[in-house]
């Protein structure tokens, strides 16, 4: 795994959690270190016992610690250069979720040893769609999903966004329902039909 996303959890475990319980964290799980250096590579072994060491320090799921921790990605100044890669994409979330398909290539342009999964959208209306998300590493798209809720919180959209599991072999092949909300005359938020997966 890229150092870039182990320095973020890092930061996302002692900002929320405290250094105590990152620095038991790395402890428990037998790293000979504390700190992860951004630029480097890390064994996917690696970061996966700090997740699952960290489950167990804070008795919370992987799942919801990836999902918490997606969100801190797209929201917090430290972590600026996702929300700016993301935000690169369009004025309006409509417009975000279109780009999402370039971003695996924008962020590869950046840092070519970054690890991106692969995206497509599938627009069912201009309200409603499904993401199609690809990605070698097992086990992170609870990440992505708090990234799409993190970022609808920055766009000031209203979105209801579902999230299907699904591994097929050694790929993850995850699918998000994304239902953009509309505002009735009345100014009450609707929510549109259910994203047909």
């Amino acid at each position: 795994m890229h150092g870039m996303f182990n320095r973020g959890l890092q930061c996302f475990v002692r900002d929320i959690y405290g250094a105590e319980v990152w620095e038991e964290t790395c402890l428990r799980a037998e790293l000979p270190y504390f700190n992860f250096e951004t630029m480097l590579h890390y064994e996917d072994s690696v970061t996966d016992r700090v997740l699952q060491t960290l489950a167990k320090v804070i008795g919370r799921t992987v799942d919801e610690l990836l999902e918490d921790f997606g969100t801190y990605a797209v929201s917090e100044e430290r972590l600026a250069i996702v929300r700016r890669l993301l935000r690169f994409g369009g004025d309006t979330y409509e417009e975000f979720l279109h780009s999402l398909e370039d971003v695996h290539d924008r962020a590869i342009m950046a840092l070519p040893d970054l690890d991106m999964p692969y995206l497509r959208l599938t627009p069912h209306s201009d309200k409603e769609f499904t993401l199609h998300y690809r990605f070698a590493k097992q086990g992170y798209g609870s990440f992505f999903l708090g990234l799409l809720r993190g970022m609808a919180d920055d766009y000031g959209a209203l979105v209801v966004i579902s999230h299907e599991p699904c591994r097929r072999g050694t790929l993850d092949t995850d699918r998000f329902g994304i239902s953009l909300m509309q505002l009735d005359w009345g100014g009450k938020a609707l929510p549109m039909p259910r994203v047909q997966q």
